[in-house]
This record gives C-alpha cells, sequence and structure tokens, in this order.
C-alpha cells in the first residue's frame, strides 16, 4: 500500500484491495492577480472578476494590491465579487493601499504585510459639477449620504469610532503602517467571523418563527 502525502487523492494499491474502490483526483488552482496602478472603471476588470466568479473553494487567489485608490464605483463592485468568490483570497499589502485600495485589502480572507506596507483611509473626493444650485446641494446630500455609509459600512471593525469620526466629518486622512496592520488585521478577522456567526443565529430565528407561525 502507498500514500502519497500532496493535494491529490491517490488510488490505494494494495493485492487485496476490493473492485469497488474509487479514485479521485483533486486538482486546485493558485491565481496570482497583480492589481497596481489607479483604480479604473469596472470593465478594465474582466480578467480579473472571471477568476473570482470561476475559482473554486480549493483554490487560492492571491492578490498582489499596490493603489494609490480611484474608482469608488469600481472598489464596491470588486469589492461584492470578492465577496462572493468561493476561493481562499489573500491580499498581498504594498508601499501604497490608499483610498479605495485600502477596502478592497480588507475584503480578503488573509493578508501578507511586509516592512513597508502601508494603509492611507479617508472620505471619498468628489466634485459636485455645475448646475442649478438646487442640482448641486441634492448632488452634495446624496454622495454625503453615500460616503458616510459606505465608509461605517467597510471599515467597521477595523477602524475606532472616533477614527471613523475623524474620516467622515472631519476629513481626516488617517495613515496606518505595518506594525498598526500586524495589530489590527488579526482583530478585524475575528470581528467578521462574529459578525457572521450572529447573521446565521439572526437567520436560523427567523426560520424557527416562520415554522411556528
Amino acid at each position: 500500500m502507498k500514500h502519497q502525502a500532496n493535494n491529490e487523492l491517490v488510488e490505494l494499491r494494495s493485492i487485496n484491495r476490493p473492485k469497488n474502490i474509487l479514485a479521485k483526483q483533486r486538482v486546485s488552482t493558485h491565481y496570482a492577480v497583480p492589481l497596481t496602478g489607479p483604480i479604473g472603471e469596472i470593465d478594465e476588470y474582466g480578467e480579473f472578476v472571471h477568476i473570482l466568479a470561476h475559482a473554486g473553494e480549493d483554490d487560492q487567489v492571491y492578490i498582489q494590491l499596490s493603489s494609490p485608490g480611484g474608482s469608488l464605483e469600481t472598489c464596491d463592485y470588486l469589492c461584492r465579487r470578492m465577496e462572493e468568490c468561493e476561493a481562499h483570497i489573500t491580499v498581498e499589502i504594498g508601499m501604497t493601499c490608499a483610498s479605495a485600495a485600502s477596502a478592497i485589502a480588507l475584503q480578503a480572507d488573509d493578508w501578507v504585510i511586509y516592512d513597508s506596507s502601508t494603509m492611507m483611509i479617508h472620505s471619498c473626493s468628489y466634485s459636485p459639477g455645475y448646475g442649478k444650485e438646487s442640482d448641486i446641494r441634492s448632488r452634495m446630500e446624496y454622495t454625503e449620504r453615500l460616503n458616510r455609509e459606505w465608509i461605517e459600512r467597510t471599515y467597521q471593525g477595523f477602524l475606532f469610532e472616533d477614527e471613523i469620526f475623524e474620516a467622515v466629518d472631519c476629513g481626516k486622512d488617517l495613515y496606518l503602517y505595518a506594525d498598526d496592520l500586524r495589530e489590527r488585521m488579526p482583530l478585524f478577522k475575528e470581528y467578521r467571523k462574529q459578525c457572521k456567526t450572529q447573521l446565521i443565529e439572526e437567520i436560523m430565528r427567523q426560520w424557527g418563527q416562520q415554522e411556528s407561525a
């Protein structure tokens, strides 16, 4: 009888092996995705989105992230695709991981942090544009709410409450360095785990109430 310690399930060879034993081969894929430079339009990331959509639970997606940020809409879209991905996602945080890129980093399951890794978090930048005063005011109110809710939703459990206030209400740029990231990432991972557990418990409670109704 032979045994091979790798990620493949191999058929055991034996003189008295029963005839009904089946052999399966499990193949996993490791994707390395360089995500560098400013974050552009959604249609620029078709190949990356394809990987996220088709990678299975045995696969690994390794993102080499180094970006000053960019489009909030593209960032939000990529974050949702990462959340839906079945594979294990690891983000390597580069020297520059700023603005929208920081949100992408936080969607990972694990992180690689170097001594040169940094992260910068702040509110979105925008121009209200031109037009009637009422139109500009409506656009500002829309963006203010969008920005506030997005930051609270994205960075809850990673930033402290006073830091979220500083980013949203005071417009402060928050800079985190390698030692900050190494301290916060395990806590953030545990926070997400607790939130997932609470969500499952809430769903089970709702099902129980529906069945008893």
